[in-house]
């Protein structure tokens, strides 16, 4: 089969792999799609650990194709999601069931054979079943929005809160819509890409800004009555970081969500920061979240047919344009199909 492995930063390969010998407790995975994260292209940098070799790719869903002899519940034929993140079930943050938190985390396109790949071997545990006819390009949308309830979770929105997201990428887009199933009464979107803020007015964001616009902080405290209650940052940078410091309002809640690079960092106003009594969390992973992101995927609840996703083929160029950024900005997400 082939399969793309990651072999030490700014070394991807697609090779020619053997596909994996199934456990009795595993599941021989055809690939359907895989989304490429964020996190793929900090991986490819050497701006996140991983191991390697490695075939990377964490987003995925396919066709079983095999079954290990001790599986139940699962037959060939049957279309799965896979959620990638494996705790260990035993370690002292495992034990108080903050499993995101893991010592022993294992992932699964990280530190073992991902979804880049015609198939994947994967644990029967890892995988979550999808409708007989259900769009494998959705399905992979499960692993980022599981970490977006999480971080949805986090942020703690009330009814009536008003919810400042910024950046308007997959996950951006992704928690503007989980904002207002929480119940929030306005959300604003930012970003400094008109084609993604164009996006967020299709979901229905109430306003959206050009954060590089002089105007648009002063329009966006003007219009929250001094800031947004709930601020969720999902772009990975230091300057997304400041912005939505500066768009909370006394009391509010600042949610971290993005990955940033490992030189990122900010200097913090202390006196600001204290005259706000301000609540700061980051979100990690997708504790307990996996099921719900498969049932809202399937009830139509989010929405991701109105991204701009492109359809990648396992190719040598197309996956090396990809990698070293020669990309459509305005698209969305980017979409291995394996198998086409």
């Amino acid at each position: 089969m082939q399969a793309l492995v990651f072999n030490g930063p700014y070394n991807l390969n697609l090779v020619e792999h053997a596909v994996p010998s199934l456990k009795d407790d595993e599941l021989l995975i055809k690939v359907g799609a895989c989304g490429v994260c964020g996190t793929d292209f900090h991986i490819f940098k050497g701006e996140a650990p991983a191991k390697s070799p490695v075939v990377i790719g964490h987003e995925y869903a396919g066709e079983i194709v095999d079954a290990g002899k001790n599986v139940k519940g699962f037959k060939p034929g049957d279309r799965v999601a896979i959620n990638p993140n494996i705790h260990c079930g035993y370690c002292r943050f495992c034990r108080k069931g903050k499993i995101n938190l893991c010592e022993n985390l294992k992932a699964l396109g990280v530190t073992i054979d991902g979804g880049i790949a015609q198939y994947s071997v994967v644990p029967v545990a890892q995988a979550y079943a999808l409708p007989s006819n259900f769009s494998f390009e959705t399905a992979a949308f499960a692993e980022p929005l599981s970490c977006c309830i999480h971080g949805i979770d986090q942020a703690d929105i009330k009814l009536n809160d008003s919810v400042v997201i910024v950046g308007a990428g997959t996950i951006g887009l992704i928690m503007i819509q989980l904002a207002f199933l929480k119940g929030a009464s306005k959300v604003i979107a930012v970003d400094i890409s008109t084609e993604k803020l164009a996006l967020a007015r299709k979901l229905n964001t109430d306003y959206t800004f050009d954060i590089e616009e002089e105007t648009s902080l002063n329009n966006i405290l003007d219009l929250t009555s001094g800031g947004g209650d709930i601020v969720i940052e999902c772009v990975g940078n230091s300057s997304a970081v400041k912005t939505s410091f500066n768009l909370v309002k006394k009391g509010g809640t600042v949610v971290i969500f993005g990955l940033a690079e490992p030189k990122d960092f900010i200097p913090l106003y202390l006196q600001s920061f204290f005259h706000k009594e301000l609540n700061v969390k980051s979100s990690l992973l997708n504790p307990f979240t996996f099921q719900a992101a498969i049932d809202m995927l399937i009830n139509n609840k989010i929405k991701v047919d109105l991204f701009n996703t492109s359809k990648i083929k396992l190719d040598n160029d197309e996956i090396k344009n990809l990698f070293n950024e020669r990309k459509d900005s305005s698209v969305i997400k980017h979409m291995i199909i394996p198998n086409n």
